[in-house]
């Protein structure tokens, strides 16, 4: 090994030819990684930096860092024959360490998935086959997510190895560990067939129970870490001053003020040229809100307008939330059907109700639900696609039986009185097929409950009141 010294940190280089590219290093990142790539001997090299804060971190730096500990374990996997970078080199200095790696040009497992590059079922057939790999190596990774596992040339690499460890005893806990971390981006859109399917190859079809309650437990705690990060500098999160913006949209949201959409005690709504602001009174509705937004672009779910940043609230002014501005793109589904309705066809409104219910079935299965989930709450994309408005109002948790009840009252009484009993009750038996429920006894509170209440809409003239 090359040694050499820079910036208080001392390199390892396995070759001569990467002092220059250390010694010409400008690093760039979120505060807590930086990363650098530079072309080396017709191939891209990558290099990793980890800032370690606090004791912890100290602690870590001098008896385990993180940089060497990837350089090591990714030459142990390249013995056995798993795909990883080639790893070139680490580098170790106070508070910091670095590791030095081929740049590989594929991309992540979950990019390639969600753009549809590629046959699912031989994706999966893929992921099974390689997790299995994993434990008959004893490999526990411990951050196994879609995005640590690249494919380039019909491979899967193996990325962002530091955590990792090569047990001596392989335990159900650690593969499970695996299994769920791997499939907890995914598992909610794949159909049972791809389920059956992937613990088939995988080998171990009873373990499937076991995934998916740990995938539960997985997917609370993912979401309360995703939270109480929100508001600091992340992947997904660059910090300007006291504007925090989603990554992808640092350019967004810079126009000038056309007109006040709403103003009310809770809210103040203003539409710019090119986004608009939804200003919150209330400091911890915005901060439910934002933090509802980060966790969505975390999981790369679509369900509301695209936020852009937010604003933190100070001594004189409330904070806001820039989104995309979706007029004429279609409006609350309360007015659509005043609008609308009258005029679809059977068959235009049996496709209406039948994306209504997959749309409310995908939140389920991802655990989401709308705590005021109110017909002006319903957006009605052009093309019959739904969004959601007032994220501040979002909920990460299970459907269980009576915030079903809840929304569907809610749902039922807030749009015109106009949309036949037919039509309601498909909607119903549509959303609750698949879900493992006493549909009549909670048909029965749906009805009971909405027909004390009286139906309230925003009609395409206004605030309408209507009677059973």
């Amino acid at each position: 090994m090359r040694v050499i010294e820079k910036d208080g940190i001392k390199w390892f280089l396995k070759e001569e030819e990467l002092k220059d590219i250390v010694n010409a290093l400008q690093l760039e990142g979120n505060g807590r990684r930086y990363y650098y790539t530079a072309p080396y001997k017709e191939k891209k090299i990558f290099i990793k930096l980890f800032l370690e804060k606090g004791t912890a971190g100290a602690l870590r730096n001098r008896f385990s860092p993180r940089g060497e500990k990837e350089y090591k374990l990714s030459e142990k996997l390249k013995s056995i024959g798993i795909c990883t970078p080639e790893p070139f080199g680490y580098g170790s200095g106070k508070k910091i360490s670095c590791v030095i790696e081929e740049f590989i040009e594929g991309e992540s497992f979950i990019q390639i998935l969600l753009k549809g590059k590629a046959d699912r079922a031989t994706l999966f057939s893929l992921l099974s086959s390689f997790l299995n790999t994993l434990k008959k190596n004893h490999i526990r990774h411990n951050d196994l997510h879609l995005d640590n596992i690249l494919i380039y040339d019909g491979k899967l690499y193996l990325i962002d190895l530091h955590k990792m460890k090569f047990k001596k005893r392989f335990t159900l806990n650690d593969e499970v560990s695996n299994l769920t971390h791997a499939l907890a981006m995914v598992y909610d859109d794949m159909k049972e067939k791809e389920k059956e399917a992937f613990f088939s190859t995988y080998g171990s079809p009873a373990l499937r129970s076991y995934v998916e309650e740990n995938l539960q437990r997985l997917r609370r705690r993912w979401i309360r870490k995703k939270k109480k990060r929100a508001f600091e500098a992340t992947s997904k999160i660059k910090v300007a001053d006291e504007y925090l913006y989603l990554s992808g949209y640092e350019n967004c949201g810079k126009g000038t003020p056309v007109e006040v959409i709403k103003d009310d005690r809770k809210v103040r709504v203003e539409r710019y040229t090119d986004h608009v602001r939804k200003y919150y009174r209330n400091k911890k509705r915005l901060e439910r809100a934002w933090k509802t937004h980060v966790v969505l672009a975390y999981m790369n779910y679509t369900m509301g307008p695209a936020a852009y940043y937010v604003r933190r609230p100070s001594l004189t002014e409330d904070g806001y939330i820039a989104m995309e501005d979706l007029k004429d793109r279609g409006e609350e589904f309360d007015r659509y059907l005043d609008r609308h309705y009258g005029h679809l066809t059977f068959s235009e409104r049996k496709i209406l109700i039948d994306k209504l219910a997959r749309f409310f079935q995908t939140m389920f299965q991802k655990n989401i639900v709308h705590k005021d989930c109110k017909g002006c709450n319903v957006y009605v994309c052009e093309g019959v696609r739904f969004l959601l408005l007032d994220m501040e109002d979002v909920i990460f948790r299970d459907i269980d039986e009576e915030r079903l009840i809840r929304m569907l009252v809610q749902l039922n009484t807030t749009i015109p009185r106009k949309v036949s009993f037919y039509d309601r009750m498909r909607f119903f038996l549509r959303l609750t097929t698949v879900m493992k429920i006493d549909m009549k006894k909670l048909f029965s509170q749906v009805v009971k409950r909405s027909l004390i209440q009286e139906i309230i809409y925003e009609g395409v003239q206004g605030i309408v009141r209507e009677q059973w």
